[in-house]
């Protein structure tokens, strides 16, 4: 994953809430899961990443995320 960039590495809900965030506003993340393939285990943590392309401008949206889940916590 040379071309991409690791932001947000948390829970699978917090991640999914995130991912769905970056491609309504036309970004691809990719999303690395802590899924063991095969032994329905889980590492319970996900990987988010984002194209060095995007990195920039999809930074306020990434804040703007993390600012929102502290405020639940």
């Amino acid at each position: 994953m040379k071309n991409h960039t690791l932001v947000l590495c948390e829970s699978k809900i917090i991640i999914s809430g995130l991912s769905l965030l970056l491609k309504e506003n036309g970004f691809t993340p990719i999303v690395k899961s802590g899924t063991i393939p095969g032994y329905d285990l889980t590492l319970d943590m996900d990987e988010l990443y984002v194209d060095n392309e995007d990195l920039e401008s999809s930074k306020k949206y990434v804040e703007v995320y993390k600012q929102q889940i502290e405020k639940k916590d």
